[in-house]
């Protein structure tokens, strides 16, 4: 009777180390940053590389891979009411990534806290994403056209940049830095929202 119990404890003790985890590892899922992917099918508008003109600075080699504001972000609207986040409020700016190229941004500190929203779909929090590469040349412009996709902007060959709208949301103004990357490529960014990064 004694062998079946420490059996039975044993048993129990195991199902639940399997069902809780070790500690580390649920610390180390939790560290992770939330991810998510922003889809060619959510893109706003394309443009070229005369129109980053001053309000946008391209990043990374040969003409960059992804093209961030170069001033100041102003702070907008609060969070949604019931979401949690009431006291975030939102900066918005376009996310631009060079239509051959897959780009991954991520937040790596800011004053308070931070997350990134792009893409359709429900209210949700992303310290990390990734964008592109999409069509270099997109859908004909006729509605009618077998190249014709809905959704996607007319004419869309005609620039290099990719632009998906969206933003970042803050519980607190400061400098966020942010982490560009793609292929080989890291590059440290420094985004002012609300004040500036001085």
């Amino acid at each position: 009777m004694r062998a079946m119990r420490v059996v039975g404890v044993a048993l129990i003790f195991g199902i639940v180390l399997g069902c809780t985890g070790n500690a580390a590892d649920n610390q180390a899922a939790e560290d992770r940053p939330r991810h998510r992917v922003v889809e060619c099918l959510h893109v706003i508008d394309i443009v070229s590389d005369e129109l980053l003109g001053e309000f946008y600075s391209a990043h990374g080699m040969d003409g960059g891979f992804i093209a961030l504001p170069s001033g100041q972000l102003q702070l907008g609207r609060s969070g949604p009411e019931g979401s949690g986040f009431e006291d975030y409020r939102f900066a918005k700016f376009g996310l631009l990534v060079r239509r051959a190229q897959q780009a991954s941004l991520e937040i790596v500190k800011a004053p308070g806290g931070a997350f990134l929203d792009y893409g359709q779909g429900e209210f949700g929090t992303a310290d990390a994403l990734t964008a592109g590469p999409c069509d270099s040349h997109g859908p004909a412009c006729e509605a009618g056209s077998a190249e014709y996709v809905g959704g996607w902007p007319c004419g869309a060959d005609r620039g290099e940049w990719i632009v998906w709208a969206g933003g970042i949301w803050v519980d607190a103004p400061g400098c966020v830095e942010l982490l560009a990357s793609s292929d080989d490529e890291e590059i440290p960014v420094q985004l002012p929202v609300g004040t500036s990064c001085t």
